[in-house]
């Protein structure tokens, strides 16, 4: 086309024209790759959310399995009644006596060579109460010591009102929890006078039990966050799923070691009231299972959650505080004096 042709009011509207074309499919293709990238982000976003759901429930789920099936072959026989197996007894052979003088020196003597000699900051972390020296004669007392798995949640204003009404102290093993309301939970429970423990930062097995030092770095990330959320420097830990787990990479007696090195206690549990186990119990049922095993043990620990989803188990706590109160037994919290309960290790 001449120039003169472009020109002419004819040429003039052709040229526009096409420019206007080259515009929208310029416009269109950037529309196209803005919405491509949106939508790939947002896709990121949803995967990243299901993964993170995905690990909670696996958590969750391994919880139940380990709960549900880690009774040693000795014991299957006889397993105390209305727990669906949610139970770990001590191993006779395994666990060393707290109270044997004889035993707790061996122990101390073995842990300082372990330490490379004296250590005042490492304590004899797998001294426990032997089962045999635990077992309760018909008339003698009874401590049961209530611990609270998984919290805070949204059932922890109503525990804590529940445990103030009878005035008893409890015992719980928290999880990393952000977020204001959070904290008022966490500062909650020290203001009435609980033990604050630890119990993961995650509770993610796949991330916590990968190795010692990521055990160590959920370990450290829960303790300072407790620390500065609460001022309390906390000297307790419960493994998720229990000492006795089978879901770990590494042996846990490596993660022993550490807590020992950081002078931590770690507390297993005796009797369960079976709210974590697959099959679902009313609350009179949860306070069956646990009235059932106490009367056998002088010392008893008790293993209940404080979740979300956990109303059975604040309903019972109600039922299970006044029964528990009928037979005399003094319920305390965990403290540095209390006797240790830890599960068999294979």
């Amino acid at each position: 086309m001449s120039n003169q042709e472009q020109k002419t009011p004819q040429g003039l509207k052709e040229q526009r024209a096409r420019r206007q074309r080259v515009n929208r499919i310029k416009t269109g293709i950037l529309l196209f790759v803005v919405i491509w990238m949106v939508v790939c982000m947002s896709l990121n976003i949803f995967l990243l959310v299901r993964m993170d759901s995905l690990e909670d429930q696996v958590s969750i789920l391994t919880d139940k399995m380990i709960q549900g099936t880690q009774i040693p072959a000795e014991d299957k026989k006889t397993p105390p009644s209305g727990t669906d197996g949610d139970f770990f007894p001590i191993n006779k052979e395994e666990t060393t006596g707290q109270d044997s003088d004889e035993t707790s020196s061996a122990s101390d003597e073995e842990t300082n060579d372990q330490a490379g000699g004296e250590n005042p900051g490492r304590k004899d972390v797998r001294a426990c109460v032997a089962v045999e020296d635990n077992l309760r004669e018909e008339g003698e007392p009874m401590n049961v010591y209530l611990t609270f798995d998984d919290g805070p949640s949204e059932n922890t204003s109503d525990i804590l009102e529940i445990l103030r009404k009878h005035n008893v102290k409890a015992t719980f093993f928290v999880t990393g929890k952000e977020g204001e309301e959070a904290g008022a939970w966490y500062r909650a429970i020290v203001a009435d006078g609980h033990t604050l423990g630890m119990h993961s930062y995650s509770h993610r097995y796949s991330t916590i039990y990968e190795s010692v030092d990521a055990f160590k770095s959920d370990f450290t990330k829960l303790h300072d966050y407790l620390m500065d959320v609460t001022g309390v420097d906390s000297k307790f830990y419960r493994f998720p799923g229990g000492s006795s787990n089978q879901v770990s990479n590494t042996d846990v007696g490596e993660f022993i070691d550490f807590l020992g090195e950081e002078g931590m206690t770690y507390y297993d549990w005796n009797v369960v009231c079976g709210d974590a186990t697959s099959q679902i119990y009313t609350a009179d049922e949860l306070v069956e299972n646990v009235m059932t095993d106490v009367v056998k043990y002088r010392n008893s620990v008790v293993l209940m959650h404080d979740a979300a989803e956990k109303d059975t188990t604040v309903e019972a706590l109600e039922i299970l505080l006044r029964k528990l109160e009928e037979l005399g037994a003094q319920i305390l919290p965990i403290t540095e004096d209390a006797p240790v309960i830890h599960h068999s290790i294979s």
